[in-house]
């Protein structure tokens, strides 16, 4: 008979580390009984826990059947049918599904880990009676012993002393129940000690037990640990357990056998020498320098301390290994060279569960949460309105059902465009509850470019959050149902923001992939149309998790402020920042800016722990230093005034300053070192939102930093930089031409690697070869020139011309020939500026010189400055007529 498994608690931790091990076996044919009501709503369920593993999502429906059902049901909540034809086929039972919880009101506990276990017997029976089970494993746990002292073996199982907590006493009645059934057929009982992360990969679902007061210890709460410092400590790595599970559960020799999965105690480290080795793993991976805790035996628990741990702080006993080491040999864990792998990854998912949802459902979760909460505040028209969790959560839920009344769909796409503001996070949540795909529009984008990104995205339904924008509906050839979410009431035939919610009910939304599309974010445009890039649910997620790992250590567990200004249809804002605080394990204070133009006076009263802008923030932020007497003082002040001109600019409690989305100029970043202000620069693309940045404590001038977590850079034979990892688009929407070589994303960006951060050179697209035969890459000239006091923008040319030139966009009044010529110096002979066109600094969205985004569409300034471009490659002095304003040609 072909072996076929029968395994529950598939989607736990344990229960996903043993069906790997379980299919990796060959001819093996797994069924797991999932929670749901029909088989696609379980098989969804379990995909999204299997989702990490593809060696198991991929075998769902193959060598992996999914049935659902109740395990505290009878017939575990299937018909009869198919419950005799389960009976029928399964050699092995595989019984893993517990409640966990360690303080759950016991009957509530009882549901599953006895009644469940009951009811999994049953089955058991049923099967053997028709032809013999081959084996019945039955994952327990050593605490099964209760407060028993001393040394345990594998077959104690009491309850004379009294059991710590609900979790203990609940697994030992169903262990009683599995005991008395091996009277009928073949059992093995398997007693995990406090099971950690893999001692590969560090990873694990749930971080309880041993890990919350390493936790509190990492973040400074835990100062007194409250036991003896030679107390054992009961941990063992998952894959030890799920390894013996999956052997032991085959081998003849372990029938009517019980294992203690822990790690002999001669190999166990004590209290104190787990701590030390936290210590050490602090200081080199996250720069902090703990205090060595003082070892204090207490008759209560610290407030810090969940009561219902306490009792794991004074144990004394040791649990006997011997049918285990006999059958699998000697246990040889290494705790010195497991616990930096299981810190790192704690560290990484913030000591946060993993829940298995997509980001816009962590959004709704999180919204509910009490012990983390979040607050929401707006700025808008000069006043601040403020909403709360539980407003905004009821809010989504009825624009998802709003949505879900006018007809969107799984799969369909739905533009937005509008302000920063809590409504359009609302929808941007919602429609990704939905699974509809969101569409975000830069709210500034002309009606004709608009009208083209609505065609190729094959939207649905447009929601408009700007006013402005409102009243270019009209000149645009669509016929799209809209939606305003603007302040205010809008004309027909928009349908108003009131009417759109008021449509909303409670309605059942089907669980989404991770794997399904969830936004469509179109490109700038600057080098031709724009393209949509295609992002996955899992690729949101993790973007939102990696950014919320990247904070500081200590920084991620105080309570934080985040504010919402760069346009939310920018990768940056509306993936990396809109989501990464709902990951945060802290409560957080949420903030959006309606209008950009009001930043320097919301910085002051928002106060964020992390900020991230574009270079021109901090060249305004500079001009705003040195126009005071403390930007301007000696050497011995500065650190009073570094905290004097933060704290001014609201900039005091940044953990992080980041700077991005184009260049920033090296003497800019150097004039900020010098007054002890370090800016990160970080890089990114529409098709990979953040792919490198200098973090707190290794950064490194010059430089866009290191890679991401689970991020790969190379270097093309030309020079183009290329990316792989999870934040890569899957591709561009309906275009022929994909961005990709061999797996690489193509950044077409031009780059090289210094001591593992990358350096970039250019963009490959802008790269000017001179009639000499020269290639200047203008990105460099470009940062050196927006330097220069005045300059607002500037571009340069000299494709097939004899030397380089540059139009410069001033402000009003500034003089910047003399800095011009400064610059050259710093530059190689064909590099140098020889001439320059000085013009009034009115480029703008509205004219088609700039991206939604504020970058140059060279192609589009080099027709409208043909002339002066021209001119400027005519004679060796030229007057070029001034075009609104502008000024002559210089040459030095």
């Amino acid at each position: 008979m072909r072996e076929t498994v029968f395994l529950t608690g598939a989607t736990g931790f344990v229960g996903t580390q043993t069906a790997r091990r379980l299919v990796a076996r060959e001819g093996l044919h797994l069924i797991v009984l999932v929670r749901g009501k029909t088989t696609g709503e379980a098989a969804a369920r379990l995909s999204r826990t299997w989702w990490p593993r593809p060696e198991l999502a991929n075998a769902i429906g193959s060598r992996v059947e999914v049935l659902a059902g109740d395990l505290g049901a009878s017939h575990l909540g299937l018909s009869q049918e198919d419950y005799d034809s389960l009976a029928a086929r399964i050699t092995h039972i595989v019984h893993s599904a517990a409640d966990l919880r360690l303080d759950g009101p016991v009957e509530e506990l009882r549901k599953i880990n006895v009644e469940g276990t009951a009811n999994v017997i049953e089955l058991a029976r049923l099967a053997h009676r028709h032809h013999g089970l081959a084996r019945f494993a039955h994952v327990s746990t050593a605490y099964v012993v209760g407060k028993r002292t001393g040394e345990i073996s594998e077959e104690a199982l009491t309850d004379e002393n009294g059991f710590s907590n609900t979790y203990e006493q609940t697994k030992f009645e169903g262990e009683l129940l599995v005991r008395a059934a091996g009277l009928e057929f073949p059992v093995s009982i398997f007693r995990p000690g406090m099971i950690v992360g893999d001692s590969t990969t560090g990873e694990i679902a749930t971080f309880n037990t041993v890990y919350v007061p390493l936790r509190l210890y990492l973040t400074g709460r835990l100062p007194i640990m409250p036991c003896r410092g030679d107390l054992p400590v009961n941990v063992v790595p998952v894959d030890y357990v799920a390894d013996a599970i999956s052997t032991l559960a085959f081998d003849g020799r372990a029938a009517g056998l019980t294992f203690h999965l822990t790690v002999p105690p001669r190999l166990l480290p004590n209290a104190r020498q787990l701590l030390d080795g936290v210590r050490d793993w602090a200081a080199g991976a996250l720069n902090v320098r703990l205090a060595r805790p003082v070892m204090l035996p207490m008759q209560k628990p610290p407030r810090a301390i969940p009561p219902v741990l306490f009792s794991y702080f004074s144990e004394d006993r040791r649990f006997r290994t011997t049918n285990a080491e006999s059958l699998l040999g000697p246990c040889t864990m290494e705790w010195k060279s497991i616990l930096p792998r299981l810190l790192d990854y704690a560290a990484a998912k913030g000591f946060l569960r993993a829940s298995g949802r997509t980001a816009y459902e962590q959004v709704v979760s999180r919204l509910q949460s009490k012990t983390r909460p979040v607050r929401f505040h707006e700025i808008a028209g000069g006043r601040v309105a403020h909403r709360s969790a539980g407003e905004v959560h009821e809010e989504i839920l009825r624009a998802a059902g709003g949505l879900k009344a006018l007809g969107v769909n799984r799969g369909d796409r739905v533009a937005i465009a509008g302000l920063n503001s809590v409504r359009y996070l609302v929808l941007d949540v919602a429609v990704g509850l939905t699974g509809a795909v969101s569409v975000p529009v830069y709210s500034t984008t002309p009606a004709a470019e608009m009208e083209e990104i609505l065609r190729a995205s094959r939207s649905r339904l447009l929601f408009v959050g700007a006013p402005g924008l409102l009243g270019e509906l009209g000149r645009m050839n669509i016929d799209l149902p809209t939606v305003s979410f603007c302040r205010g009431e809008a004309a027909a035939p928009v349908i108003p923001w009131e009417k759109f919610i008021g449509l909303g009910r409670a309605t059942a939304l089907e669980p989404v992939s991770l794997g399904d599309e969830a936004t469509l974010r179109f490109t700038s445009g600057t080098t031709g149309r724009p393209k949509g890039a295609i992002f996955r649910h899992d690729q949101v997620r993790w973007m939102a998790e990696t950014l919320a790992s990247l904070l500081p250590w200590k920084a991620r567990f105080r309570p934080a402020s985040y504010l919402s200004f760069l346009p939310m249809s920018h990768v940056v804002e509306g993936i990396l920042g809109t989501y990464a605080p709902y990951y945060l394990p802290a409560p957080v204070d949420i903030w959006f800016l309606e209008d950009f133009k009001g930043l320097a006076r919301a910085l002051p009263r928002v106060r964020p722990t992390v900020f991230f802008s574009v270079p021109r923030f901090y060249e305004k932020l500079w001009e705003s230093f040195t126009s005071r007497p403390l930007g301007r003082i000696s050497r011995l002040m500065r650190p009073v005034a570094r905290a004097a001109l933060l704290r001014a600019a609201g900039l005091d409690r940044c953990a992080q300053l980041i700077s991005g989305s184009a260049p920033a100029s090296p003497f800019l970043l150097a004039d900020f070192l010098r007054l002890g202000i370090t800016i990160h620069n970080a890089y990114g693309l529409t098709e990979a939102p953040l792919a490198t940045v200098n973090r707190t404590g290794a950064n490194r001038p010059g430089t866009v930093g290191a890679p991401l977590p689970e991020t790969r850079i190379a270097i093309a034979d030309d020079g183009e930089v290329m990316v792989k990892g999870p934040q890569v688009t899957v591709g561009y929407d309906g275009v022929a031409e994909q961005p990709f070589h061999d797996g690489w994303l193509l950044t077409g960006d031009l780059g090289h690697l210094e001591g593992g951060s990358l350096v970039l050179d250019g963009r490959k697209k802008d790269l000017i070869i001179t009639s000499y035969g020269k290639n200047i890459h203008p990105g460099k000239i470009e940062e050196l020139l927006k330097g220069i006091p005045g300059v607002a923008e500037a571009m340069v040319v000299g494709e097939g011309k004899p030397f380089c030139s540059a139009l410069l966009w001033v402000n009003d009044g500034a003089t910047v020939d003399g800095g011009v010529e400064k610059m050259n110096g710093l530059l190689s002979h064909p590099e140098q500026i020889k001439k320059w066109q000085v013009l009034r600094n009115d480029l703008s969205i509205a004219g088609g010189e700039l991206t939604g985004n504020l970058k140059l569409k060279r192609e589009a300034i080099r027709q409208r400055f043909g002339r002066q471009i021209e001119a400027m490659y005519g004679s060796t002095r030229v007057h070029v007529p001034p075009e609104g304003g502008t000024r002559s040609a210089r040459t030095p």
